[in-house]
C-alpha cells in the first residue's frame, strides 16, 4: 500500500511524457519513431548502392571464371542490367507507393526481390545452363528490387519537416555514395579467399560469391527493419504543410507550393553525370588494371577496391560540411 502513490505518480509521469510535445505538430514519441524510421531510409538507400557497386570490380573475373569464352564486351550487359531494371521500374515502384499512401509493402517485396536475386548471383557456380545469362537477370532483379529509391526518397522528403530536409537529403546522399564506394572496399576485404574459397552445405563462398553473400546478410536485416514494429511511417510534411498554408486538407496544402522544375531537372542532370562518372571508372578499372599493369585478377579486385575505398572518405568529408555551407 506505501507504493500505490508511487505507482500513480510513475503512470503520470508516463502519460505527461507521451502528451507533451515537441512543437505543435508530433509529440516526443511520434518524433522518435519518425527518425528511426529516417534511420532505416538512410540504411535503405546504402544497401542499394552497395548492391550495385560491390560486384562492379568482380563481375569481370567472375565472368570470366563462369565462361572463360565470353568475350569483356558482354560486361556492358551485365553492368547495364541494373539500371536498366531500376529504371524501367521506379516509376512504376513510385506510383504504387502513392497509391497505396504507405511505402511499406513496396519496400518489403523489393528486398524480398533483393535476396533472391542475391541468392542466384553468389550460386552461378552450381547454377545448371548458360551461366552469362543467369548473371545478366540476377543483376536485372537486383535492378527491379532498387527501384525501392524512388519511394524511399519521397518518404524521405514527407517524413521530414522544413528546417531538417536539408541534413536529411545530404545524409541520404552521403549514404548512397557510401554503398557506391564502400563496395569495392568489401570486395576487396574478401580477396584472401581465393578464387577457389570454401564450400558450406554446396554453397560456395570465394571472392567472388561473397559479395552477394554480403547482399543477402545485409537484404534480410534490412528486411526486418522494414516491419511494423522497427518502422513506422510519420508523414510530418504535409501536416506542416497544412498549417503553414492555413489549409484544411493535405491536397489543398500541396496545391499552394509551386515545384521549381528548372532547379529540380539541373539537380537531375547533376546527378546522371556524377553516376555515369562513378560506373565508368569501376566498370573499366580491373579489366584496364589488369591488361596494362599484368594484374591477376585477385591483385586487380584488391587494389580497385583500395582506390574506391579512398573515395569514400572523401565523400565522407564533402557529405559531413555540406549542412554548414549550406547555412552560409
Amino acid at each position: 500500500m506505501e507504493c500505490l502513490p508511487c505507482v500513480k505518480l510513475l503512470r503520470s509521469s508516463e502519460r505527461k511524457r507521451k502528451l507533451r510535445v515537441d512543437d505543435d505538430l508530433e509529440t516526443v514519441d511520434e518524433r522518435t519513431e519518425r527518425w528511426r524510421s529516417i534511420y532505416v531510409i538512410y540504411f535503405t538507400m546504402f544497401l542499394m548502392s552497395l548492391a550495385f557497386s560491390i560486384v562492379l570490380t568482380g563481375v569481370w573475373p567472375y565472368l570470366d571464371k563462369l565462361d572463360p569464352n565470353v568475350h569483356k564486351e558482354f560486361i556492358g550487359y551485365v553492368v547495364a542490367a541494373n539500371p536498366f531494371g531500376q529504371m524501367l521500374f521506379s516509376p512504376i515502384i513510385g506510383w504504387w507507393g502513392n497509391k497505396r499512401g504507405s511505402v511499406r509493402l513496396p519496400l518489403l517485396l523489393t528486398l524480398a526481390l533483393f535476396v533472391i536475386a542475391s541468392v542466384i548471383y553468389s550460386t552461378l557456380e552450381i547454377i545448371p545452363g548458360d551461366k552469362k545469362t543467369w548473371m545478366v537477370a540476377a543483376r536485372f532483379i537486383v535492378g527491379i528490387s532498387s527501384a525501392n529509391i524512388a519511394v524511399a526518397r519521397s518518404y524521405l522528403s514527407a517524413a521530414t519537416k522544413l528546417a531538417e530536409r536539408t541534413k536529411a537529403v545530404s545524409m541520404v546522399s552521403l549514404a548512397q555514395v557510401l554503398g557506391f564506394v564502400v563496395g569495392p572496399g568489401l570486395q576487396a576485404a574478401v580477396t584472401p579467399l581465393g578464387d577457389e574459397g570454401f564450400t558450406i552445405c554446396g554453397l560456395p563462398f570465394n571472392m567472388y560469391t561473397m559479395s552477394g553473400w554480403i547482399n543477402v546478410f545485409f537484404g534480410l536485416l534490412n528486411f526486418i527493419f522494414i516491419l511494423p514494429w522497427i518502422f513506422k511511417e510519420h508523414k510530418i510534411a504535409a501536416r506542416e504543410a497544412m498549417r503553414d498554408q492555413g489549409k484544411a486538407s493535405e491536397k489543398e496544402a500541396w496545391k499552394a507550393i509551386k515545384p521549381d522544375y528548372v532547379a529540380a531537372w539541373t539537380l537531375i542532370c547533376a546527378f546522371i553525370i556524377l553516376v555515369f562518372n562513378f560506373v565508368l571508372l569501376e566498370t573499366l578499372g580491373t579489366p584496364l588494371t589488369m591488361d596494362q599493369f599484368a594484374w591477376t585478377k585477385k591483385e586487380s579486385l584488391y587494389y580497385m577496391g583500395i582506390v574506391m575505398s579512398v573515395g569514400a572518405v572523401i565523400a565522407c568529408v564533402v557529405f559531413v560540411i555540406i549542412e554548414p555551407l549550406c547555412k552560409r
